[in-house]
């Protein structure tokens, strides 16, 4: 199975950067990836704390599953809820789960609105001062679904969600993004890779 990668640079160019997030990682690059890596080495990746557990339950997905992981693996895993509740069981109690549960939905929900306040900045600037309010008036109810509660997609999370709206997914088929007199393919994707930090 594909998952992302860290990997950490040991060539003898100055000018590459010291870690490459890939599936393939280029020629001089070491994979350093694990559970721990992606939670540590959030800063220097340059990558959020949504993007980095997306990496961390790819790694665990791809590799060993979490029996394989190493004591600080399942540990930061576990706090993380990249696992299921019976791994998270074998780790920690139910009510240093419940502490760990209230710091990963704030961290969450910060990250969800970083990441709209970036798509927000990306398409206002590229429109007119009216379409940009159409936009917000259009997406006020998804947008806040998406920074509270992490809904994305009907197909993902049961509920219309933000992306359904972007992509002409779910129930906006025929109302979406791409009904809009300023839509483009451009923006479209710009949106989408602010919203994934991409």
């Amino acid at each position: 199975m594909s998952y992302l990668k860290i990997g950490k640079y040991y060539g003898e160019n100055p000018n590459l950067p010291t870690y490459q997030i890939k599936e393939i990682l280029d020629t001089d690059y070491l994979d350093i990836s694990n559970v721990t890596h992606w939670f540590m080495l959030q800063d220097e990746l340059g990558k959020d704390y949504l993007f980095c557990r997306n990496g961390a339950i790819g790694f665990i997905n791809g590799t060993t599953g979490f029996s394989g992981l190493t004591k600080s693996d399942k540990e930061y895993a576990s706090q993380n809820f990249c696992v299921s509740k019976s791994d998270r069981d074998t780790i920690y109690t139910d009510s240093e789960q419940e502490v760990f549960w209230d710091i990963f939905v704030k961290k969450s929900k910060e990250t969800r609105g970083l990441r709209w306040e970036n798509a927000k900045a990306f398409i206002s600037y590229r429109l007119s001062p009216l379409d940009s309010s159409d936009l917000a008036v259009s997406t006020l109810d998804l947008n806040q679904r998406y920074v509270e509660y992490g809904i994305e997609s009907l197909s993902e999370d049961g509920q219309d969600g933000l992306f359904d709206w972007l992509k002409n997914e779910g129930n906006f088929i025929n109302n979406g993004f791409s009904q809009k007199v300023y839509y483009t393919e451009e923006l479209k994707v710009g949106i989408l890779n602010k919203l994934n930090n991409v």
